[in-house]
Formats: C-alpha cells, sequence, structure tokens
C-alpha cells in the first residue's frame, strides 16, 4: 500500500492541498510573465502539477486505485480506464534500488494484483460482467497483453495525444522500471481492451503469473 494513505485522512487532506496549491504555484505562476523559456520547462512544470494532483485526485475518487500501482481513472460501471501508478505512486512505493529488473516485476505485480481485484469485483457482483476494462500496451508487450486476455485497437488520436503529452512523465518511469535512460514506444502504443466476462475468465491464469512473480520478490 503507498504509505502516503497510511496516514489519517485529515492529515492526507491537508497535505494533498498543500501539494495542489504548491504544484499551481510551480506551473501557473511563470505564466505571470510569459517568457519564451517557460514554453520550453512546460513539459516539466506539467509533470510536477501531475504529481502534486495525485493526492487529490485519490481522495476525491477520480483515481480509484486496485493496488498500489494501478489505478481507474474516472471509475464508472461502463469504462474502466487502467493506468499504471503515476510519479507520486513512484515516489512512494518505489525505492531507487529497484530500478530496472525489480521494478519491473513490482509493476507487473501490482498490475496483476490490481487486475485481480477487479476481476473479484466482477465476481462478486459489484462490478457488471459488460464492463470494458481499456489500457495502453506501451509498457507491456502486445503479445503479453494477447496473453492476458487483452484485444489490441489502436488508439483515438485524443488517446495518442494524451500520451504525447504526458510524454516526459512517462519516459522517466519508463526508464526507471527499465534501468537505464529510455524512451517509451508511445507513437506504437495500442489500446488494450478486455470485457468483464473475459477478465473474469482470466483470473486463474492471472493469480498463476503473480504467484510466480511473488516468489521472485521474496
Amino acid at each position: 500500500m503507498n504509505k502516503f494513505y497510511r496516514l489519517s485522512k485529515p492529515i492526507q487532506w491537508v497535505l494533498a492541498i498543500f501539494l495542489v496549491f504548491l504544484g499551481a504555484g510551480l506551473f501557473l505562476g511563470p505564466f505571470t510573465r510569459p517568457q519564451l523559456w517557460y514554453f520550453l520547462i512546460f513539459p516539466f512544470a506539467l509533470a510536477m502539477m501531475q504529481f502534486a494532483l495525485t493526492p487529490l485526485f485519490t481522495l476525491l475518487g477520480v483515481y480509484k486505485y486496485y493496488s498500489p500501482m494501478l489505478l481507474v481513472y474516472n471509475p464508472n460501471k461502463a469504462v474502466y480506464d487502467l493506468h499504471t501508478g503515476t510519479s507520486f505512486d513512484y515516489l512512494m512505493v518505489m525505492h531507487w534500488r529497484d530500478r530496472g529488473l525489480v521494478a519491473r516485476q513490482k509493476i507487473w505485480y501490482y498490475c496483476l494484483q490490481g487486475l485481480i481485484a477487479i476481476a473479484k469485483d466482477i465476481e462478486q457482483g459489484k462490478l457488471p460482467k459488460t464492463i470494458q476494462v481499456v489500457g495502453t500496451s506501451y509498457f507491456f508487450s502486445s503479445n503479453t497483453a494477447k496473453r492476458l486476455g487483452f484485444h489490441l485497437t489502436k488508439p483515438s488520436l485524443s488517446y495518442r495525444i494524451n500520451l504525447l503529452i504526458n510524454a516526459l512523465d512517462l519516459t522517466w518511469m519508463y526508464s526507471f522500471a527499465q534501468g537505464k535512460i529510455a524512451v517509451p514506444p508511445l507513437l506504437k502504443a495500442q489500446k488494450a481492451v478486455i470485457n468483464g466476462d473475459e477478465l473474469l475468465k482470466q483470473k486463474p491464469t492471472l493469480e498463476q503469473l503473480m504467484s510466480k512473480i511473488e516468489k521472485r520478490l521474496s
């Protein structure tokens, strides 16, 4: 579990609001006196703002976590838009010594843990079997996504633009997982989709894979 959310709720709210004000100041401050250099550092400012918003979005329910590194953006009973952890989660959950293979195994483990938790919600009737669970295949290979029962489709233009806007954040997190500076294949990213019924059928496979990774991490 992300250690931030072990704090009492009042403290979480105070820190979340403080982070948002701090992030907003860093993000919006230069706009009061726009200069060319600011547009050059805009990607860094955006990454910082996204970092700052994570706790608040979680408290407000915009982000729903199914594991420390797998969240659903704006959850509803029609579509579950999956994302791996934000930069805030990397800071709270990962250690610098984890970079490389250990980080990849941890992310794998937490993603499988999250998918299993979603499958259990479907199994218990908390989510309909018709729900569409959607992710992006840039982190995992297309073959891996297919092996987990996902169907690959071409993402929409808005989906690609969103990936490019967040390229800096995605690049450093991807590099951390690779243990070296590496650029994620965002332009080749595909949309990975599975419906609730199919995900439920994949639950035994997901549990088996998670058990194997757990042994490697122990």
